[in-house]
């Protein structure tokens, strides 16, 4: 059973939540920034989702040297907007002012107006860069494609705003609606998100470094 600590290099309540029950599943214990009293404005100016996801692992392991760091850059490509907003959810009108996930639901809305269902194919992207000590860095992607729906879902998921929107055909369902079920469940189902989609190819590699 793996027994050292995996920092995951995030702020992102929701997804710490996340990615430790998914790890948890696995015998494999995640350790937030804020349990480690680590405060880290991490600026994401890279191009891409490896070179963002490099580079909140490459911050964190300078203050937490003996530790492997992972962490994640994920992007939505809605197909009719020619892969926006990309890695800019978060700064998507005007890549500069954050929007809120009110926001962002709201403007993805705007966006994709009198767009008819067979042209509003989106694909979620995460990418995983895993680090060790030794400043070694290995990458593990997933991708889960569905359709944008023309009505945000009545529920509230803070710091997931594509879940009210995010419809996966293959399961006839939104993907807020499997945000609460259980690893076990979500493996037997098939329901499994693009950032677990990522971790379950990680997995023999934490594995590895964590026992």
């Amino acid at each position: 059973m793996p027994t050292k600590t995996l920092l995951y290099a995030t702020t992102n309540p929701g997804k710490v939540m996340e990615v430790r029950k998914y790890l948890q599943s696995y015998g494999i214990s995640l350790v937030s920034p804020t349990q480690l009293g680590l405060t880290i404005a991490v600026e994401e100016t890279g191009q891409t989702l490896e070179e963002n996801a490099m580079l909140k692992v490459q911050a964190y392991l300078d203050r937490a040297p003996d530790m492997v760091v992972l962490g994640d850059d994920t992007g939505v490509e809605i197909d009719a907007l020619h892969g926006e907003p990309g890695i800019h959810v978060r700064r998507w009108k005007d890549h500069t002012t954050r929007l809120s996930d009110q926001e962002v639901i709201s403007y993805c809305l705007e966006r994709l107006q009198n767009v008819p269902a067979r042209h509003r194919g989106v694909q979620f992207r995460t990418v995983l860069a895993l680090a060790t000590p030794d400043g070694c860095i290995e990458y593990f992607a997933g991708i889960l494609r569905g359709v944008i729906a023309e009505d945000p879902a009545p529920l509230t998921i803070p710091c997931f705003p594509f879940e009210t929107l995010f419809y996966v055909p293959e399961w006839g369902k939104l993907l807020g609606a499997v945000h609460d079920l259980t690893i076990e469940e979500k493996l037997r189902q098939g329901y499994l998100t693009h950032r677990e989609r990522a971790l379950q190819r990680a997995i023999p590699r934490l594995q590895d470094l964590l026992s």
